[in-house]
């Protein structure tokens, strides 16, 4: 081998040099590079711990390779229960990423915190990466929008409100409860087409939803809604444009429901129009003023009567139609209704151009208003033919009054000039009775007494069917026994049955009625009872039947009602003479009176009498076979030591030696009257005129006066007022017995108080006059 030359030596030792060189540099750099590198991963590890979000790496076999700080301090402070649960959860969730190979989410809930973990899975590396985000102020603020849109919800299902909003194709896209409800009841829910009216509402609700979407702009109505049941709901409804994300505009509507609001204004204006109607056609009277008395409104019936025209009425003064002579009282009339507020009467007006006078009856208010001023509101009715009538009816009243007080005078006149004379014959008949007569002289003096009491009946028939007509017949009311009444007042009559061949049969009261005092008028039942045993017996012939009975009926603890009935076997009556058998001045039949007598006062009288003691009169009738006349009443119970019974028997010696004025200027009735009492040993002094007795009253002492009414020149009460201005007292008080021919109760009321201690109707019987003056001197 050839050495080396020096230059080529020298040239290999240079590039193995600049070769070292150049691989340290290369190491050197690579070096570099390495920390460089180690320095990255560093810095990486060092990013993955300061991360404040927990990062985890859970390999294939579910067994934690790595985690961060922020993870570490996040299973720190876990509870080993927990922990046990979260590892279960995100080994659940490594599997599932991996099985996938696709990233998975799961919902951690550690404590209060809440974690959104994001599972990457890298199938190289057969492992999964855990990315923990924490979301819990995210989900809180979730949770706090959800309750929020809960709240809103049930805010909108809540209210009556219907909240919905539809979109352009008219279907609802949002709807509370209450529309819903209202879809409901609608005939859209029903299985069956809606009808032609149904449809026409929801085109026209379409046709609205058109125009605000066209126009943009909101759009509020009264909108009607028919429901499946054919009721009509009524709602006003507010709808606006809804602009949404995506450029379409839906409609929100809000329908509040009106239908109570809707039929109460209905109602209103059907109330408005009918006050209208009734005050445009209403007949009666109708305005209104202010409180100065100008008017402010009337009705067309109160300005026709006034011939006035409606519209031109207001701002005239009421007092424009009233009469001169009450304008003044105006002013007076408008203080008194501002204080009471309230006011009637009767206003005259005349109406506008003629002279005629019109009377209203109205009846006025004050209105007060807050907020407005008060005025007047006036109610009133034309009664001027009502008070024309009135007048003319005050004018017939009375002309009927005179006409009554005509006819109370003329039957008193009657009554006076009739009895006058009845009271001689009669009177001298009786003093002719005390005489020794023949059997022919007594016939006659019977045919005399019975016509005398039978023209003396015909009179007290007429006098009391004038006392009935004209509401002055009164009761005079006493304690006594009736069945004894009665019985005695039948006891002439089964006598006169008797002699005129008729069987009389009777069932007293006591059979039913152990103790039958009562309270009453007992003159007047026995008049009842006398007028209808009598025309029983005047209307059976001989051979028939009369049957009296008297039943208690009922009892209570202060009343008897009882009845009484009168049957005969008479002639009888068609059913319509019974129809007018109480009737006035009526008889069975034409010839009645011609063939049996009578006034045919009987009955009117009777049941007059009955009705007035609140009981009924009754009859019964069958043609050929007789009648039933029965009459019921009620009478109060009294006790036997209030019940008193009258006596005919004459005491002669109680008036023996008395001293009496007969005061008479009728020289028959003087006589009577004298010789009567004459025989009972009474001192008799005669005076034939009011001024003879005077004198004669100043010149001696009487017990007693027995004075006529009626006399020419001083009248008997003129007579007795002077007699009680006597100066002494105890001749100023002498008794007065008045001996009138007048036989009205009103008459004898007048002269009891014009002085007269008592009074005796002429013709008098001798037993009534004595015992008036028994009772006069004795009390």
């Amino acid at each position: 081998m050839r050495p080396s030359s020096p230059s080529l030596t020298s040239l290999d030792n240079s590039s193995a040099l600049a070769a070292a060189k150049q691989r340290i540099r290369e190491l050197t750099e690579a070096l570099d590079r390495a920390h460089q590198a180690e320095q990255q991963v560093e810095s990486l590890n060092r990013l993955r711990d300061e991360n404040p979000n927990p990062i985890v790496r859970i390999g294939a076999n579910l067994q934690q390779q790595f985690a961060n700080a922020a993870a570490r301090r996040l299973g720190l402070g876990m509870a080993r229960a927990e922990q046990v649960h979260t590892q279960r959860q995100l080994r659940t969730g490594v599997q599932a990423a991996l099985a996938q190979g696709a990233e998975h989410r799961e919902v951690v809930i550690v404590g209060a915190r809440i974690f959104d973990v994001c599972i990457v899975p890298f199938e190289q590396g057969s492992y999964a990466n855990l990315y923990f985000s924490d979301v819990t102020e995210r989900e809180a603020a979730r949770q706090q929008l959800r309750e929020h849109q809960e709240f809103m919800q049930q805010v909108l299902d809540t209210i009556p409100t219907v909240v919905f909003v539809r979109d352009t194709e008219q279907k609802l896209v949002f709807q509370n409860q209450a529309m819903l409800n209202l879809v409901e009841a609608s005939p859209f829910a029903k299985p069956v087409p809606p009808t032609p009216e149904s449809l026409a509402e929801v085109a026209r609700y379409a046709a609205i939803d058109t125009q605000v979407r066209a126009t943009g702009q909101e759009m509020a109505r009264e909108e009607s809604f028919t429901l499946a049941d054919d009721s009509t709901s009524w709602f006003y409804t507010v709808k606006r444009p809804l602009r949404r994300s995506d450029g379409s505009v839906h409609v929100l509507g809000v329908s509040t429901d009106i239908t109570d609001l809707k039929r109460a204004q209905q109602t209103l204006e059907r109330s408005e129009k009918q006050y209208r109607d009734l005050m445009h056609y209403g007949q009666a009277l109708i305005g209104t003023c202010d409180m100065q008395g100008t008017v402010l409104s009337v009705n067309p019936a109160l300005a026709k009567l006034l011939r006035e025209a409606p519209a031109a009425m207001p701002g005239m003064s009421v007092t424009a139609h009233m009469l001169p002579e009450d304008r003044d009282a105006f002013a007076d009339y408008l203080t008194r209704i501002a204080a009471s507020g309230e006011e009637e009467g009767v206003l005259r007006v005349v109406p506008r151009g003629t002279e005629e006078l019109r009377y209203l009856l109205y009846h006025n208010f004050v209105v007060r208003e807050p907020g407005q001023a008060p005025y007047i509101v006036s109610h009133a009715h034309d009664i001027t033919e009502r008070v024309l009538a009135g007048k003319e009816m005050k004018r017939a009243k009375l002309a009927a009054e005179a006409a009554v007080q005509a006819r109370e005078n003329f039957l008193a006149n009657m009554s006076h000039e009739i009895r006058t004379p009845m009271n001689g014959v009669l009177g001298v008949a009786n003093l002719l009775a005390k005489t020794p007569l023949t059997p022919e002289q007594q016939e006659y003096l019977r045919i005399i007494r019975s016509s005398g009491q039978h023209l003396l009946a015909v009179l007290n028939d007429v006098l009391d069917m004038a006392k009935i007509t004209s509401g002055k017949l009164e009761l005079s009311i006493a304690s006594f026994n009736l069945c004894d009444s009665m019985q005695q007042a039948v006891q002439p009559l089964a006598l006169q049955a008797q002699e005129k061949g008729i069987a009389f049969e009777g069932t007293p009261l006591r059979v039913s009625c152990p103790y039958p005092v009562v309270q009453g008028d007992a003159h007047r039942l026995n008049q009842i009872l006398i007028n209808l045993v009598s025309n029983a017996i005047k209307f059976t012939p001989t051979g028939g039947r009369v049957k009296v009975e008297g039943e208690l009926l009922s009892e209570t603890a202060d009343t008897l009602t009882i009845q009484f009935r009168v049957t005969d076997t008479g002639m009888g009556m068609q059913p319509d003479v019974i129809a007018r058998i109480f009737e006035s001045f009526t008889q069975a039949y034409a010839d009645t009176t011609r063939l049996f007598g009578g006034t045919g006062l009987g009955l009117s009288i009777s049941r007059a009498l009955v009705e007035q003691m609140n009981g009924s009169l009754t009859v019964e009738s069958t043609p050929g076979q007789g009648s039933c006349f029965a009459f019921t009443l009620p009478l109060p119970k009294a006790t036997l030591a209030d019940a008193t019974m009258a006596t005919d028997v004459l005491d002669t010696g109680a008036l023996h030696g008395v001293r009496v004025l007969l005061v008479e200027d009728n020289d028959i009735n003087r006589m009577v009257a004298s010789w009567t009492m004459q025989a009972w040993g009474v001192v008799v002094t005669e005076a034939e005129s009011g001024p003879e007795g005077l004198e004669q009253f100043e010149q001696q002492e009487f017990d007693l006066v027995l004075m006529d009414i009626q006399m020419p020149g001083m009248s008997g009460l003129e007579a007795v007022a002077l007699i009680r201005a006597h100066p002494e007292p105890a001749r100023a008080h002498l008794p007065v017995l008045a001996l009138t021919a007048n036989a009205f109760r009103t008459d004898h009321l007048r002269y009891l108080a014009a002085g007269m201690d008592d009074c005796l109707a002429k013709p008098f019987e001798e037993a009534e006059l004595y015992a008036k003056l028994v009772q006069l001197l004795t009390r």
